[in-house]
């Protein structure tokens, strides 16, 4: 039985000591137009933690849901220049694609934009990163639960 006890009281401390918040992070862009260049974009992303989004897939995406244009991925430190093809228009949006649960989707910026007005919307959602830490609380419910149905009483047979 003294094991038991010993489990019971890891898992309670587990569920006193685990931290209670999960942390999530999104990924967040700024797209604007060079001056220098005709007609091409700078994208620059990261992730809300200020981490580079890396080799993100960046994608050019019609407004009636036809097939995508992939544009290239981003460098490490999370930029890429790209030039616009011919048939894309301002209702054209720009993806940026940091894996499960980081994407950024942006509006294409004026032809006018200059570059100290950056264009930027970005409606990511991003999903919880669930770190170890995390699961200590389940596990210390139903620890706790296990040894409480271990202590109690039981009737003679």
């Amino acid at each position: 039985m003294k094991p038991l006890l010993v489990s019971g009281l890891i898992g309670l401390a587990s569920l006193v000591l685990a931290p209670s918040q999960v942390r999530a992070h999104a990924i967040e862009s700024s797209l604007e137009r060079l001056t220098s260049l005709s007609n091409s974009l700078r994208l620059e992303s990261q992730f809300s933690s200020g981490q580079p989004a890396s080799d993100a897939v960046v994608r050019l995406v019609p407004p009636d849901g036809g097939t995508p244009i992939e544009l290239g991925r981003t460098d490490a430190a999370g930029s890429i220049v790209f030039t616009l093809p011919p048939q894309a228009s301002r209702q054209w949006e720009v993806q940026v694609d940091g894996g499960p649960g980081h994407r950024d989707y942006l509006e294409l910026p004026e032809p006018e934009a200059t570059p100290s007005a950056p264009a930027r919307v970005s409606r990511s959602h991003p999903y919880p990163r669930t770190e170890g830490w995390a699961y200590l609380p389940p596990l210390g419910v139903l620890a706790v639960a296990g040894l409480a149905g271990m202590l109690r009483p039981r009737r003679p047979s």
